[in-house]
């Protein structure tokens, strides 16, 4: 599986949240108690990809393609915050938990444009038409595009997140999903574009692996 952040880069994520916060309008007592709220849940046992080490490599995504998009960080930082596999509202469950833990100081604008970008990493909706969308969802698949091993571990580990489906169910979903990607471009945005053909081949290599989904 993935491994999660070592304390080191933990300890950093959690000044760089603190920093978000405050620069949105916090004290820096509620963001430190944000952030150690935040932190509990990403050290939830039954992640195994979906922890801070996915946090941890989308804000280096952030910082390479769009460095000071503080909305998108937002986003980056809370997509996720709620994850369980066996529930199909994290998306909506996430926004709910992140309007709630910051109403009392960002601005409205912020979190409605927070929320929009969330909201558009669930893959179940055709979302797309602006550039803060285009490249939250490209940051969001970039593991697809990642180096044969690092792409093997990222399926291994998401199999361990859905661990209470049954193989063969696992797999035909599995490959349902990921025929889907091929189905269509993964990447939207300039700076992704030349990362198109490997993400292919990494799914490629995937479904040659999975029974066929049709």
């Amino acid at each position: 599986m993935i491994t999660r952040p070592d304390a080191i880069l933990t300890t950093a994520l959690q000044q760089r949240l603190v920093a978000w916060c405050c620069g949105q309008g916090a004290d820096v007592a509620s963001a430190e108690s944000l952030t150690a709220r935040l932190c509990g849940c990403y050290a939830e046992p039954q992640r195994h990809y979906h922890h801070l080490g996915h946090i941890a490599g989308s804000l280096t995504e952030l910082d390479l393609h769009a460095p000071g998009d503080v909305f998108i960080e937002g986003a980056i930082w809370f997509h996720d915050v709620i994850y369980d596999p066996t529930r199909r509202d994290n998306e909506t469950a996430s926004i709910a938990w992140f309007l709630e833990e910051t109403r009392e100081w960002i601005h409205p604008d912020s979190s409605a444009g927070i929320s929009r970008l969330i909201e558009a990493t669930d893959f179940r909706i055709a979302a797309g038409g602006s550039p803060g969308i285009d490249l939250m969802i490209d940051i969001d698949l970039a593991i697809l595009s990642a180096a044969p091993e690092d792409y093997d571990a990222y399926t291994r580990a998401i199999r361990f997140e859905y661990a209470h489906v049954p193989e063969e169910d696992f797999r035909i979903g599995r490959a349902k999903v990921m025929a889907h990607f091929l189905a269509r471009p993964i990447y939207r945005t300039n700076g992704f574009l030349s990362r198109e053909d490997r993400a292919r081949r990494n799914i490629q290599r995937e479904l040659e692996k999975l029974p066929s989904p049709w």
